[in-house]
């Protein structure tokens, strides 16, 4: 016999309608404030607001560690790893207006693995449970700092005519793509992806996201060709469908780590969305990728 539902059970679910208007007013809010700094030229501001996204991004990972209590000691390194590597990218980047060199990744790698085992020596060993945290938290240091690094090499990149259209190009394609998916996958969704990891995934979904994808950088492209260089109609037009596949990839590994950890999601700051790892989740995956084939083209 099913479950009784109680009425406060009924009433606090939102509808799908309710879902989508409170991820379109979030989604709004935030492409607000990153139009005016686009249009007025702020690198300076993209970057902060970058590094702010980017600390908040490793303070809900290792929010969601955390419930191993052994963990807690861990965490406040990565935090300081995450807010020190932040700060160089501005104290480095604003003045010269070039990418962020290289070594305060390999810096960030190495002052992590060092930190984490020097916190390691003052604790009793747990066996498998201090490799857990010891692995956690190295996996928390590239996942939240150095894939989300990659947004502000975007941005400085020396290859592209306007950095900041290369940041707007990745973040209209991979947002375009998510709300493409939610939609169709809405409206229209029946055969189910990965069930087990996101049972909302639908190919119906998938292929809303492609689509979608294209119309983003068809936009984009009409709109500001030539500062799009070095893509071409044609790059791009490759490029769409690749963004639109990473960034399911993204949004589906977060939502491996949230089924481990047993969460819907990773934090309650944007409503309709949930945390900044949600909101950043897809972009993680898109960045790199983006980034990367800029340089091959380049």
């Amino acid at each position: 016999m099913p479950d009784a539902v109680t009425p406060a059970q009924t009433t606090s679910t939102p509808s799908k309608g309710q879902v989508f208007l409170s991820r379109l007013s979030s989604t709004l809010g935030l492409w607000a404030v990153i139009t005016v700094a686009l249009w007025l030229k702020l690198d300076w501001l993209l970057l902060a607001m970058m590094g702010l996204v980017g600390v908040l991004g490793t303070w809900e990972y290792v929010r969601l560690q955390n419930a191993d209590g052994g963990s807690q000691i861990y965490s406040k390194w990565s935090l300081l790893v995450s807010v020190f590597y932040w700060s160089a990218v501005l104290f480095i980047c604003v003045p010269s207006g070039s990418e962020p060199p290289w070594w305060l990744d390999a810096a960030v790698l190495v002052c992590g693995v060092q930190g984490i085992f020097i916190i390691t020596f003052s604790r009793p060993l747990e066996g498998e449970q201090t490799l857990r945290r010891i692995f956690g938290q190295l996996f928390g240091l590239v996942y939240t700092i150095l894939l989300w690094g990659f947004m502000a090499r975007l941005l400085l990149m020396d290859e592209a005519a306007s950095g900041r259209h290369m940041v707007l190009l990745v973040i209209l394609v991979t947002k375009f793509g998510d709300m493409g998916a939610y939609i169709l996958g809405s409206l229209f969704g029946k055969h189910k992806m990965i069930p087990h990891i996101s049972p909302g995934k639908t190919w119906e979904g998938f292929a809303g996201a492609i689509l979608s994808a294209y119309l983003g950088t068809i936009i984009l492209l009409l709109l500001a060709p030539d500062s799009l260089l070095p893509l071409s109609w044609g790059s791009a037009m490759i490029l769409a469908p690749m963004l639109a596949i990473w960034g399911v990839m993204g949004d589906l590994a977060e939502s491996v780590l949230k089924r481990c950890h047993q969460i819907k999601d990773s934090g309650h700051k944007l409503p309709g969305i949930g945390g900044i790892l949600d909101l950043t989740d897809s972009l993680l995956f898109t960045a790199p990728l983006a980034y990367f084939y800029l340089k091959v083209i380049a």
